[in-house]
C-alpha cells in the first residue's frame, strides 16, 4: 500500500506544479492583454505602448461582395480534439513504461 501512496505523492507533487504554473502564465496573459486594451481603445497619454495611427482605407468599388472568413469552432472539435491529445499522451506513457520495463 506505501507503494500507491508513493506513486499518488508523486503525481499529485507534479500535478500540482504543473497547475501552478498555468494560472501563473494565464494572469500575466490577462494582465498583458488588460494592458493592450486599454492603451488601443483610450488612448493614454505617457503610455509606455505605442498606439500606431492608421490612415482610413478609400472606399473601394462595390464590384463583387466576398463573404467574411468565418471560424467555426464547435464544442464538438473542442472535445474531440482534447480526446485525442488525451489518448496520445496515454499511448505515449504506455510506451514509455513498457520501454522501462522491459530494460
Amino acid at each position: 500500500m506505501s507503494d500507491v501512496l508513493r506513486a499518488l505523492a508523486i503525481s499529485a507533487g507534479i500535478l500540482i506544479s504543473v497547475v501552478v504554473f498555468i494560472v501563473l502564465v494565464s494572469m500575466a496573459v490577462v494582465r498583458r492583454g488588460e494592458v493592450g486594451d486599454a492603451v488601443e481603445s483610450h488612448n493614454i497619454p505617457g503610455s509606455p505602448i505605442p498606439v500606431k495611427e492608421t490612415a482610413a482605407a478609400p472606399a473601394a468599388k462595390a464590384t463583387k461582395a466576398t463573404a467574411p472568413a468565418k471560424e467555426d469552432i464547435s464544442v464538438i472539435d473542442i472535445l474531440l480534439f482534447g480526446t485525442g491529445l488525451f489518448v496520445l499522451s496515454i499511448l505515449a506513457l504506455l510506451a514509455l513504461s513498457l520501454i522501462q520495463h522491459m530494460s
